[in-house]
């Protein structure tokens, strides 16, 4: 079984269940937000202008045809190299209920459960982009301050 960085064999299995109900679901129409170390892998793939960039430093990928920009309308074009919040999907942070669940917009959650290791890989993820958007804003505040 294959494990992609910041994956593992519970995640691969999540996985293996969306690829064998074809679902596209959170391929379409996307937020997904992208950390640093995303940009820079599909960057280094040859892309270009495959993000959005939002208010406050987040970054997250851009949809073409109301897909996300990577999916040709049959498959993710960049599958083995997604971010890494495409790999742990449908696995998310629910703010108001403070834990990690399986997102209510999946139209398959059957025998997917937010596992102890999916759930810590979903809030170092939500860490790391938190900690990269206040860089970000750090940075925007201390440029705006020397103009």
């Amino acid at each position: 079984m294959k494990v992609f960085p910041g994956g593992s064999p519970v995640i691969d299995k999540m996985k293996n269940l969306c690829l064998q109900h074809r679902c596209i679901k959170c391929c379409l129409n996307t937020e997904m937000p992208l950390s640093d170390s995303d940009i820079a892998r599909i960057e280094s793939l040859g892309f270009k202008d495959f993000f959005i960039a939002k208010r406050f430093g987040t970054r997250q990928l851009e949809n073409l045809m109301g897909r996300c920009i990577f999916h040709n309308g049959q498959h993710c074009t960049i599958y083995s190299d997604r971010p890494e919040g495409c790999r742990l999907y449908p696995a998310i942070l629910d703010v108001d209920k403070e834990k990690i669940v399986i997102d209510e917009h999946c139209p398959h959650p059957e025998n997917m459960q937010p596992t102890p290791c999916i759930s810590w890989q979903v809030i170092k993820f939500v860490q790391k982009l938190e900690a990269e958007r206040k860089r970000s804003t750090l940075r925007s505040c201390g440029k705006a301050e020397e103009e």
